[in-house]
């Protein structure tokens, strides 16, 4: 993009690299560096830049700003403020928020849909595949989409969630095959280490640039983020009330901690058809926080607040599944689904069997009403096999499981 505005601007374009630079004093240094401005004796160096720049048009590229977003925020504002025909492109994970600032957030590349069956002609007009492409004939100028092979690349496309580093990673495996690659992106921190040589540390490996954001988090930033890694598809505010809260974070304090995840992109935020905000983290970067919180050793503790939550909208669900609500009670358990899905799993190996039981029986009116009918079935035989004692709930399972 600055390239193609050079013409723009009489007194050019000018990139200033930040991502090498740790300490945000430093930072006129490097803006003077970049312009090629010299210091002089006995006077700031930001009132030299600023004589330099009062008079230019110009454009300035701060590339990488994230961990210096306070520095790059008070320079940018001096700057803008006595150069009036400045501009500045800033990049990085969360805004400078300063006045007068336009944000532009950059968005993941769009993303075949796998409910269709494209064509291999169709599929080369999504982004995603495009990138795929072109990076895995950079590693083998033989490779080709195909009919054969477009069903994997549109999984690795989706399951990376249009991620441009992750798909580039991906593509630098194309010593396996593609469907060897979708196969082993369970775990994409592991499979995708492959980066150029010549990129920085953080840009090799999608862990590296994990750690990168990861490391510039407040404590309580990082707790939140870790904890957030049970949820499987998306969540409400009121369900990461239930899930966030202990050591130190209080009910309070959640959705502030949430928004600032959202402000630097960890979290990606969007409404409903019902106008209800869900949250979600893209996958790779809910891999990275379940190991997280595994590290932490909270996991079991998180995840018994997640099943939690399903067991007191499982007290709701049998009742609201058949009155005037119901439509709305089947689309909201259809956006937590992979979330019921999750705390059904937990519950079955380690939360109890009663517990289990009773989410199963509680759901199966979702899973006949639409139509998951294998689903609904395989829960309740789980459920009952594990041994429960004789109940309503026991009952009812048997029910469910000769419903068909």
């Amino acid at each position: 993009m600055a390239r193609d505005l050079v013409g723009a601007y009489p007194d050019g374009v000018w990139l200033v690299e930040l991502a090498p630079l740790s300490e945000g004093t430093l930072l006129p240094q490097m803006v003077a560096g970049a312009l090629r401005v010299k210091e002089q004796p006995s006077r700031p160096l930001i009132d030299t830049l600023v004589d330099y720049l009062r008079d230019k048009v110009m454009l300035l590229v701060v590339d990488n700003c994230e961990h210096l977003v306070a520095a790059t925020a008070r320079l940018a504002d001096m700057l803008l403020d006595s150069c009036p025909r400045l501009r500045v492109l800033a990049t990085s994970r969360e805004a400078l928020g300063i006045v007068g600032e336009m944000n532009w957030p950059v968005q993941s590349l769009s993303l075949p849909d796998p409910r269709q069956q494209p064509t291999v002609d169709e599929l080369e007009r999504y982004e995603s595949v495009r990138l795929f492409m072109e990076r895995a004939q950079y590693r083998n100028p033989a490779f080709i989409l195909t009919t054969q092979n477009a069903q994997p690349v549109i999984e690795i496309c989706i399951r990376v969630d249009g991620i441009p580093l992750a798909i580039e990673l991906a593509a630098a495996r194309v010593g396996l095959s593609v469907e060897q690659i979708a196969a082993r992106l369970d775990d994409s921190l592991r499979l995708l280490t492959a980066g150029g040589r010549t990129a920085t540390p953080r840009q090799q490996t999608l862990r590296g640039t994990m750690d990168w954001s990861y490391d510039l988090l407040s404590e309580r930033e990082q707790l939140l983020f870790a904890r957030l890694s049970v949820f499987a598809g998306g969540w409400t505010l009121e369900a990461v009330e239930l899930v966030g809260v202990g050591d130190g974070i209080e009910e309070e304090d959640v959705l502030d901690l949430l928004l600032r995840l959202v402000d630097k992109s960890l979290v990606v935020a969007g409404a409903t058809e019902e106008g209800r905000v869900r949250y979600r983290m893209l996958d790779p970067v809910r891999q990275y926080a379940l190991d997280k919180l595994e590290e932490r050793d909270e996991a079991e503790e998180a995840r018994r607040r997640h099943a939690e939550i399903f067991r007191g909208l499982a007290e709701k669900t049998e009742t609201e599944m058949r009155g005037p609500e119901q439509a709305t009670w089947l689309d909201r358990l259809e956006a937590d689904h992979d979330n019921l899905r999750g705390a059904l799993s937990w519950t079955l190996e380690r939360g109890g069997p009663e517990l289990g039981l009773r989410l199963a029986v509680a759901f199966w009116w979702f899973w006949e009403a639409r139509g998951y009918f294998d689903e609904g079935r395989r829960w309740l035989e789980q459920a009952l096999a594990k041994g429960s004692r004789a109940s309503a709930a026991r009952a009812k399972g048997l029910d469910g499981v000769g419903w068909r």
